[in-house]
């Protein structure tokens, strides 16, 4: 009689184990504190950056973005048949407060996405909740997900490197993400080189080539007043600027 009742008291002991297991698995989450504290730690001392972004599929296509003190500038061109056509935009955040052409409905920097400045606060008003986070992979490596389960591709989310909580992938709405990868060190942060933008069943690959960081930018640079100055512009005849604008349109 004893001895059969040991399979079922194993497999009650193993059951508790279990439960207790995963219950604690869950506390290893970390918080919305941690988070921007570890965020603030690889980054926060990167306040100012220049960045040229191409786009392989499109040679004569170019993004250059320049960040300071909250604010960014960044400058689309494009070079075709009919010649050069140059767009640009400024904001803070993640606002665009003038552009050249007016009302070119010019998305906000992309980089914004990458690392923004509150970045807890920020995922949230993004649309991603901090009520669901969990472990799953990015292109097969282990990440940390927050704002989805991590067999959810569509809701709102950011996926960081389960290690040094580098931004791999951002997921605005279903069919809408951008992503980062091909990691080095550079002037000492963890900056990426290459990346994707994908809309529903369209996408694009960029490189980044960062030409410098925390150097001093003239503050003129993010002046609304010097950007109505500009002596020409014009919307860019390109795919990736177009994509870009689907993929990168947030309702705050």
């Amino acid at each position: 009689m004893f001895v059969k009742k040991i399979p079922a008291f194993l497999f009650i002991m193993v059951l508790v184990a279990s439960l207790f297991w995963c219950r604690s698995a869950r506390a290893f989450f970390p918080s919305d504190e941690a988070i921007d504290d570890t965020m603030y730690q690889k980054y926060g001392a990167l306040t100012s950056y220049e960045a040229l972004i191409t786009f392989p599929s499109e040679p004569g296509t170019s993004l250059r973005i320049k960040r300071g003190d909250d604010h960014w500038q960044q400058t689309f061109v494009s070079n075709s048949g009919n010649g050069t056509v140059t767009a640009k935009s400024i904001g803070q955040y993640f606002e665009t407060s003038a552009e050249c052409p007016m009302n070119a409905d010019l998305p906000v920097s992309m980089l914004q996405f990458w690392v923004s400045d509150d970045a807890t606060s920020d995922w949230k008003s993004l649309g991603m909740t901090n009520s669901t986070r969990s472990y799953g992979f990015n292109d097969g490596f282990p990440a940390f997900v927050f704002g989805a389960e991590s067999t959810d591709d569509s809701s709102p989310q950011i996926r960081l490197d389960n290690e040094n909580f580098a931004p791999l992938k951002i997921t605005l709405g279903a069919g809408r993400s951008i992503s980062f990868g091909t990691y080095t060190k550079f002037a000492g942060f963890m900056l990426p080189h290459t990346g994707v933008i994908i809309v529903g069943d369209d996408s694009v690959e960029f490189k980044i080539e960062w030409l410098g960081v925390r150097q001093k930018i003239d503050p003129v640079v993010f002046s609304a007043s010097a950007l109505k100055k500009e002596p020409s512009c014009g919307i860019p005849s390109s795919f990736a600027l177009e994509l870009l604008k689907k993929c990168l349109r947030i309702k705050l």
